[in-house]
This record gives structure tokens, sequence and C-alpha cells, in this order.
């Protein structure tokens, strides 16, 4: 619920502060001072469009909520106008109107002249038709098999498109797994294929540089082993003279060893010189990068593609056996569908009528002896809420036919249809503001509208803006709205007020003067109020 409104600066009142409760929470004071100001602040903060001062700013605090934006049951909105802009503000941190907004849609509305009243949307009509009709569940239970059908549909129409597509998809998976299937790729083989045609492309490379090297070692004069063996012959005169020398002798005697088996290995040496063979790997090369550019992938990506186009060819294949079978399942729970919206819509029509009747008899306590409220259901193409198309009709004045509340309710009539509608099938917000609710209205029917409006706030926090004193009394708190002229400045003042304060408003607004008479009927008042 609304628990407090901070307001540093907003048109005349600044540094005001006030605390709400949840009950029937009311605001009086003389005409003209003002009284609505603070209706006007609060729809400030939900984006209220007007010409405002830099510096204006409200603040107001919602207290154990559980939404989204709530933080440990707090909700804080606020806006501020600075240098000409408006800044929005969630918990302390910058946000934007329509977060606001969205933040806030739940848990407050708003009733007056002014606002756009949620009643003026046929959408919201349905819904209080369902919550006073106790839909909830029998909707909830239509709306799983409504879904199921909608996600039949979806499933047949693309069956149905895949379906007018398949030969023609058909061609193209059987000759792309073909394809595949021809290249028969194995995991790893390209990486062989180009170490292999890495060596046979350079074949005479390797020829070359084994002769070459058989020449250098062993084969020309003066070659690597001619001189080894000089130097060996040349240490061994010398080699008992020293213990190192000796090892020495030994490590050339070794390298001569291994240099003769390197001759020998060489001029074994094998190569395969088949060209043909260099031939089939380059084709295999080209037909493996072809595939890899052609499917956009490599190697390992043109292995699982064939796995998944023969998936997909079993699924075309199936696909004429698959089709009538959804087809029989949708029509079967649209069957369930239809007839349970019918029986929805026959619960609506009748619960219609109750509800008409409920409300015109609100109205008529309401000073709208006249009313004529109707609830109009017309048929409509299925969607997720049924078959049924609601709408609410008003007619204040006799002999003129209801029409859309839209185009002929008032902003008091509103207000009043609104508490009737809730007082009737209960309230989806918690708090609820109203605004020029006692419009036109005086005498017993003020304390109608006092009683209906004390039943309501029983359940729901009601602000209530009013110059009724029957109405006021039934306040479980008071809040007295007044001016000053401060240094040459208008001030709004707002405070609560009890016990002899409050008689004496109660007291004001009933004779325009306080005196004995004014405050002894203001007493009794207030007294009558509390039984």
């Amino acid at each position: 619920m609304l628990t407090q409104i901070n307001i540093k600066k907003f048109l005349y009142m600044e540094n005001i502060s006030l605390s709400l409760d949840r009950g029937l929470n009311v605001f009086t004071g003389e005409t003209g001072v003002g009284k609505s100001l603070i209706i006007d602040a609060i729809e400030f903060v939900f984006g209220k469009k007007s010409s405002f001062s830099d510096g204006s700013y409200v603040e107001i605090v919602f207290e154990n909520l559980d939404n989204q934006f709530s933080e440990e049951g707090i909700l804080i909105l606020a806006r501020e106008i600075k240098n000409g802009r408006s800044l929005y503000y969630i918990n302390g941190r910058r946000s934007t109107l329509s977060t606001i907004k969205e933040a806030s849609r739940d848990i407050v509305e708003i009733h007056g002249q002014h606002q756009n009243q949620k009643l003026f949307y046929k959408e919201f009509h349905r819904e209080i038709l369902d919550r006073y009709a106790q839909l909830e569940d029998k909707l909830k239970e239509y709306q799983e098999l409504y879904k199921r059908f909608i996600e039949l549909k979806k499933k047949e129409e693309k069956l149905l498109e895949e379906q007018s597509n398949r030969l023609k998809e058909l061609d193209i998976i059987k000759f792309q797994i073909n394809e595949l299937e021809e290249a028969d790729l194995k995991l790893g083989e390209k990486k062989e294929l180009e170490e292999k045609y890495e060596y046979l492309s350079r074949i005479q490379e390797i020829q070359e540089s084994i002769s070459k090297s058989l020449l250098t070692i062993s084969e020309e004069e003066n070659s690597i082993l001619d001189k080894l063996n000089q130097v060996i012959k040349d240490i061994e005169k010398i080699a008992d003279t020293h213990k190192d020398l000796k090892n020495i002798l030994e490590n050339l005697e070794e390298a001569k060893i291994l240099m003769t088996e390197s001759s020998y290995s060489l001029s074994n040496f094998e190569l395969d010189t088949d060209r043909s063979e260099l031939n089939e790997i380059e084709e295999r090369l080209n037909l493996i990068n072809r595939l890899e550019l052609k499917y956009n992938t490599d190697e390992k990506g043109l292995i699982i593609l064939r796995e998944k186009l023969q998936k997909r060819l079993e699924y075309l294949e199936n696909l004429e056996f698959e089709i009538p079978e959804i087809q029989k399942e949708k029509e079967d729970v649209y069957k369930q569908v239809l007839e349970l919206a019918r029986e929805i819509s026959q619960i609506r029509k009748e619960k219609g009528k109750e509800l008409s009747k409920e409300v015109e008899k609100h109205l008529k306590d309401l000073a709208l002896n006249d009313a004529q409220f109707v609830v109009e259901i017309k048929e409509k193409q299925l969607d997720k809420y049924g078959i049924d198309d609601v709408r609410f009709l008003f007619s204040a004045n006799k002999g003129f036919p209801p029409s859309p509340l839209e185009e002929t309710a008032s902003g008091g009539e509103i207000s009043r249809i609104s508490l009737a509608l809730k007082l009737v099938s209960g309230s989806d917000v918690e708090s609820m503001i109203f605004d020029e609710i006692d419009t036109g209205i005086g005498g017993k029917t003020a304390i109608f509208l006092a009683e209906k409006l004390k039943k309501l706030s029983e359940n729901n926090q009601v602000i209530l803006v009013t110059h009724l004193p029957q109405v006021a009394v039934y306040g479980d708190k008071h809040f007295y709205v007044d001016k000053i002229i401060s240094d040459g400045k208008t001030k709004a003042v707002i405070k609560e007020i009890k016990d002899e304060e409050r008689k004496k408003e109660i007291a004001r607004m009933l004779s325009g003067v306080v005196n004995i008479k004014s405050l002894q009927l203001a007493e009794e008042l207030l007294t009558n109020s509390l039984k």
C-alpha cells in the first residue's frame, strides 16, 4: 500500500511529508485551497504533463509489496524536474517513465475527472466480469487447452509448409547426402593427405639432397670418411701419450661407424616416385576443399552435416504420415477448447446480468437514480479469453440508450461506477485514489457513499479528496489542506488532524462556521461513524 508521500517542491507545496495508513484516508479543506493538489502530486510521479518549475520533486513510497521492482517489500517512485527535464527514479536509481508505470501498474489506481481510466478500455471489462463470475480457475484451464491448440495449429502450419516444399527439398537433400557419401570422408584424412602430398611433391629435391650427401660423405675423392680415416690414423700415433686422446680416438672411431652406417642407409634409401599417386592425392584434396567451401564448414563439420542430412531425410520421408496425426489431435483439442469457451460464455452472460443489476443498485444509492449499466456480450473469433467480446455500456439519464463508457460517462460518473464495480466484484489493486467522487452528492446519498467507501476500505487502501462531512467522518486518517501567504508567496499546508481539530473541521464542513451547534452535530456524526 501507499505509505508515504514526500514533497520537496510541487506547485505551491514545499517540504511536505505525509504518512498514510491502510483503510480510508481523507483529505478536506476550504473551497479553493487546492485539496486535489495531493492527487496532482501523485499523478506528477506517474508522468502528468504540465509546466512544472525546476526543482519540483515528489516521492511516493509503497510497502508490503512483492513485485519485481520492490526491494525487501519496499518500492520508492520519484520524479524530479531538473534543467527543464523530467528525471524518474525507482528505489533511488534513475529509471524511465515506462518503467515507473510498469512498476505501479497493479498496485495503485487513480479515479478522477482527468485520469485515463482503465474502465475506458473494454479489455478491462472482461477482467472485471470474470473476477465477479469467479472464472479464474475455469479460465486458466481453458487457456492451457487453448495454448495447446495454438501449438498444434502452428505445428500443422509448419508441417504443411514443409510438405509443400518437401519434394524439392528431398531432391536437394538426397543429392547432398549422395555427394557426401561418395566423398566418404574420414576424420583426420585431410591432414594425412597434406603431409603425404608435401613429401611426394619434393621427391626430386630429396633425391638431389641424398646424392649430394652420399658424394660428400663417402663417394667423392677426399670425402668426409677419407678425411676422418686420416684423422684417426694421426690420433692413433699419439693416443698412448694421454688418456684424453684415447677418449677422443674412441669418439672418432664411433663417428666413423655412424658416418659409414648413414652412408649405407642413404645409398639404400628407397623413394616412391609414382607421380600418379601424387595426382590422386591432389584430386582428393581438391574434392575435400571444394566440399568445405560449398558447405562452409571443415572436414569434421562435413561428417556431422552428413548425419544431420540423413536425419532430415528420414523426417521428410515420414512427414506425410505425421501431418494427419497432428491434424486429428488439433481437431480433438479444438473441440474441447470450443466446448469450454461456450461454457465460460454462458456463465459470463448469466453473471453479466447479475453484475448489471448490482451495479445499478449501487449507482442509485449514489444519486444516479436513472442510471443504466449494461454488460454487453457479443460473440467474436476464438482467442485466449474465449469467444466473448465484453463491453460495459452506460446511460445516466432516462430516455438515452446505454452507450460505451468512454463515450458517455463523465469523470464523476466514472468514479462512482468504479466504486460500484469494486464493491461488487472486488479490486485488482490495493490502493485506490478517488477525486470528485462526491460531486453533486448530498444528504442521505452522502451517507450511502460514505458507507460504501468505508466498506471498500476494509480490504483496500482508499485515499479520498472530499467536501462532504458525512464522508470525512468515516476516515481512518484525516488530513486538512490549507494555504497561507508567507513572504508574499502562497504555500500549501497539509497536516493530519485528530480529536478536537478534526471535530472543528467537520463542524466547518457542516455549516461553514465553527460554533456550539455545528460542533455538537460534528461530534454526533463522528460518533455515529464508529457504530
